[in-house]
């Protein structure tokens, strides 16, 4: 069963201002990662495998349109051992092919239930992603999206409608 959120993607000049806005609103800080992620083509989405600091190791598909508004994203996820990273990395690679590697550093906060994603991505910069989900906020998602875009006063930055496997590649 597909899982579902609301996404937003906006570039950054830096983080300082909005992490003191997140601790200002009492956001929970649910840490730093380093995350390697290998996109594999697929005809219908986009399909990766997500390495967070060496140790813990997901599958991950999504589907969303590429615009730069806020955009509902449908997507399933599954866990994986590092005892089976390589075979399952190999197994897509002959299948599918290899697209792109994405590599970058993320700082996780949660406010409510939208996670609060400042990247900064290899070779391209700065970014946050906001992804409120639809399934924990229910009726009140589209609300809570909104809400946090105004209480971070994002409207003044550049939004993205490209993952970053697409911004690499270009």
């Amino acid at each position: 069963m597909y899982m579902k959120n609301i996404e937003l993607k906006l570039q950054i000049d830096t983080f300082g201002g909005i992490v003191n806005a997140l601790k200002r609103l009492r956001a929970k800080h649910k840490g730093k990662f380093l995350q390697t992620d290998t996109y594999y083509n697929c005809p219908n989405g986009r399909f990766k495998i997500r390495e967070n600091n060496g140790n813990d190791f997901e599958i991950i598909f999504y589907q969303r349109p590429d615009k730069k508004a806020s955009k509902v994203s449908f997507y399933l996820v599954s866990k994986i051992e590092k005892s089976q990273l390589k075979k399952e990395k190999n197994i897509f690679k002959e299948a599918l092919g290899e697209k792109v590697v994405v590599k970058k550093q993320r700082d996780l906060w949660l406010y409510k239930n939208t996670r609060v994603h400042l990247d900064k991505v290899s070779g391209l910069g700065n970014y946050l992603e906001l992804e409120t989900e639809v399934e924990k906020a229910g009726k009140n998602a589209k609300k809570e999206h909104n809400k946090i875009i105004n209480l971070l006063n994002l409207s003044k930055y550049k939004t993205c409608d490209k993952s970053y496997s697409d911004m690499v590649l270009r």
